[in-house]
């Protein structure tokens, strides 16, 4: 058994478990909600900033590799508008659902795996993946839905607000400035949110096992299956051409090309049922892909991670 693998048997048992507790009853699906939002709003957020703040930027070569990680992402953007040009027959909010699964990704799960497949530096690199990716992806998609959308998107001031109040920026934005001003980065505060973010990655993975349901597959099966596509397969070339045009080490390439093999987030979910998107196709597209990472993050990572 491969490294690769070794180290991702944990989180997919996991994944496995949250989907066992909700198909059996025993956690029903309406109780879901508030326990991803604790992750989501408390937890995970914990989990970055303390990752986030002890980065060393410059040992790191943190600059190129934000960089790396922020044209991959815009280049996925623009690859999914491109799209736009061939789907002439799928009506607007259809489409901003096919845009937010080609760009959005579960950062929980490539967090919970990265200390086992990459270890501390890698699993310091994975946090780092949400500095740039957060802010943008969020721009990204509520300007398609703003467009595509029924509902229409935000107004500026709402926009603007849910921007500055995004748990995952709060906690990226200001890890990153307690980083570069040096400021210190233990004690029993830190410790008490390194205990939390821990219990989020797991709440985090339970979380989207609990959300894979089959029936959803059969929403738009055609088009949901070029999403699915652009996910799994595309993204991983996209983000390794990313790597490769900034020189990223073996290391830092592997970890950012394992963000393009991670499904894709619930959050789309909220988002399209909020701005008018098609909530059935970015539920039956989390469920496909995190059903297909089973099979692609094994192979990217194994084709990327070095030896």
């Amino acid at each position: 058994m491969s490294a690769a693998l070794a180290g991702l048997i944990p989180v997919f048992l996991i994944i496995a478990a949250g989907w066992l507790t909700r198909a059996s009853g025993l956690i029903p699906r309406e109780n879901w909600a508030p326990i991803t939002k604790l992750a989501y709003w408390v937890m995970f957020p914990a989990m970055l900033f303390t990752l986030i703040s002890r980065i060393d930027f410059e040992s790191l070569g943190a600059g190129a590799f934000v960089a790396a990680t922020a044209l991959g992402f815009a280049a996925m953007g623009v690859i999914a508008l491109a799209m736009r040009l061939l789907m002439r027959g799928v009506d607007g909010p259809a489409y901003s659902s096919f845009f937010q699964g080609s760009v959005r990704w579960n950062g929980f799960v490539l967090l919970a795996a990265a200390p086992f497949v990459f270890g501390p530096e890698g699993e310091t690199l994975a946090a780092l993946v949400f500095a740039p990716t957060v802010p943008l992806v969020n721009v990204m998609c509520v300007g398609v839905l703003s467009v595509w959308g029924a509902h229409g998107g935000p107004s500026p001031g709402q926009f603007a607000l849910r921007f500055v109040t995004n748990p995952l920026i709060i906690a990226s934005v200001s890890g990153a400035v307690w980083a570069l001003f040096g400021l210190p980065s233990e004690g029993v505060v830190f410790d008490a949110l390194e205990i939390i973010g821990r219990a989020g990655l797991a709440t985090a993975l339970l979380g989207v096992g609990a959300g894979i349901d089959i029936t959803k597959l059969r929403a738009r099966p055609r088009l949901l299956a070029i999403a699915v596509a652009m996910k799994m397969m595309v993204m991983p070339v996209v983000l390794w051409l990313a790597a490769q045009l900034f020189g990223l080490e073996p290391l830092a390439t592997a970890v950012l090309v394992a963000a393009g093999g991670v499904p894709g987030a619930a959050s789309a979910y909220v988002l399209a049922r909020e701005l008018g998107g098609d909530a059935e196709l970015v539920a039956g597209h989390v469920t496909a892909t995190t059903l297909v990472s089973l099979i692609i993050l094994p192979i990217v990572i194994a084709l990327t991670a070095p030896a």
